[in-house]
């Protein structure tokens, strides 16, 4: 069926070079990604937590461990969804036409997370794992798995991978990190906290989620699976042997492990980071907005200015220099954020050397690429189905497990609810604390491991 639709002219890519020019660059990897992203940075990501506890005012044992149940199921249906998407032959390809269908499904799915109806506990409850999971184990899944794989089976030559890596990377980090930056923490103050702000939540979290439609619609046609062309015919490989051929290949799993902790590393960074500034830097909502646009302005600033330094850096040393580098220098940063304590001036300054040596995330697609060539290189077959499951299932199982972490401490170590937003709460040392671990302390560890990883991937190179 998909194979007639996608057949239509309609649906040709407006960018049909051999080569990636500027046009696929900026539209196809950088302005249809970046709104995606911003999507789910202001509607799924840090401020989903905040309605649920300070909006709602959810807790329990079941809203805390339900973000990583419900990740952990998004990860088994993400396996079937890749040998899905894996499967599909059309003249369009097997990812891109997956990326158009994603679009109408994150726009209602993003709605329905806040439409939570006024009613009992359990009602509540019961609608919030249902459109959290449809979200996140659908939608935004759906999206995840074919996004994954343009960047692989966008060429083969390296050079422009690597920069098709960092566009899409920077797409992802820096426009949305400036949506947090400026816009949400003032709508958050519009919108207010309490029951009483639950349909203002709903009327601005579903208008955003609408920008998802033109976002899939923008990257659907100005990209091209030029690597999926090469293959004359429709052989699927067995899952089986996908499996088997990942799982002895030393390089890809030292891929996997270093997407895994960055994304737990992002996740706990993200999903902390308004509760550190309203509660550690500030002492209410209120205050804490102000503190959340300097914090996101000098942690973004030099993701924007670094990525113009980043690619002549790679060119000269190599991404696996620049990588190590950079993520000793994050960890760096870490620690300088945690004996800071609540000095503004040196969380700034922590802020900005964590910021700039992580600026070498932005190659994480171009890693990813070059662990379905060096299975290809020893197996003889693509595994991209499988190795999509795995990405997907490492960026929504860590966000979901970062979630799980924040919400348990916030369950067991007695945050206090504000009522309004400009309410003052003391909150006690431990959670103040926490939330500083879970801002800097457990990314430092994170970073230290990424940096260990690198340099294990570049002897798996050399030993291949």
């Amino acid at each position: 069926m998909l194979q007639r639709i996608f057949s239509k002219r309609i649906f040709r890519p407006l960018v049909n070079e051999s080569e990636v020019k500027k046009p696929e660059q900026i539209f196809g990897y950088f302005a249809g990604p970046c709104m995606v992203q911003m999507i789910y940075t202001g509607v799924a990501g840090t401020y989903l937590t905040q309605f649920y506890t300070d909006v709602l005012g959810i807790t329990g044992i079941l809203l805390t461990f339900m973000p990583l149940l419900s990740k952990l199921l998004s990860g088994i249906i993400g396996i079937f969804l890749g040998r899905i998407i894996d499967r599909t032959n059309t003249p369009q390809g097997k990812a891109r036409p997956w990326i158009l269908i994603s679009g109408v499904l994150i726009t209602v799915c993003g709605a329905l997370l806040y439409a939570v109806p006024n009613a009992s506990y359990g009602v509540q409850i019961a609608w919030v794992i249902v459109s959290y999971n449809l979200f996140f184990s659908m939608g935004y899944s759906i999206y995840s798995l074919s996004h994954s794989l343009m960047v692989p089976l966008s060429t083969r030559d390296t050079k422009q991978r690597d920069g098709l890596a960092m566009t899409t990377s920077m797409a992802t980090s820096m426009i949305p990190g400036i949506l947090s930056t400026l816009i949400m923490p003032m709508l958050v103050r519009f919108m207010g906290v309490g029951d009483g702000a639950r349909l203002s939540w709903l009327t601005v979290m579903g208008l955003l989620s609408l920008i998802a439609v033109p976002a899939v619609i923008i990257e659907y046609y100005f990209t091209i699976e030029r690597v999926t062309k090469e293959k004359t015919e429709t052989e699927t490989v067995p899952y089986s042997k996908q499996i088997s051929a990942c799982f002895h290949d030393r390089y890809w799993i030292l891929v996997m492990i270093f997407i895994f902790v960055i994304s737990l590393c992002n996740g706990l960074t993200t999903n902390s980071m308004l509760y550190y500034c309203n509660w550690v830097l500030a002492d209410s909502v209120e205050s804490g907005a102000v503190k959340q646009i300097l914090v996101n302005m000098v942690g973004q600033m030099p993701m924007g200015i670094g990525i113009v330094a980043l690619w002549p850096l790679v060119r000269k040393f190599g991404k696996r220099k620049v990588s190590i580098a950079g993520f000793i220098t994050a960890a760096a940063g870490c620690v300088v954020i945690l004996v800071s304590g609540s000095s503004m001036t040196g969380v700034l300054a922590g802020l900005i050397i964590k910021s700039t040596g992580s600026l070498p995330t932005y190659l994480m697609s171009s890693y990813l690429a070059e662990a379905l060539d060096h299975v290809e290189e020893d197996a003889g077959f693509r595994a991209d189905g499988f190795s999509a499951s795995v990405h997907s299932i490492g960026l929504t199982t860590m966000v979901g497990f970062a979630q799980t972490i924040l919400l348990a401490g916030i369950n067991f170590l007695g945050y206090v609810a504000p009522d309004e937003v400009s309410q003052t709460i003391a909150q006690s040392f431990s959670v103040r604390a926490f939330f500083s671990l879970c801002f800097a302390g457990i990314p430092m560890a994170g970073y230290i491991i990424c940096a260990i990883v690198v340099i294990l991937l570049g002897r798996a190179r050399e030993t291949s």
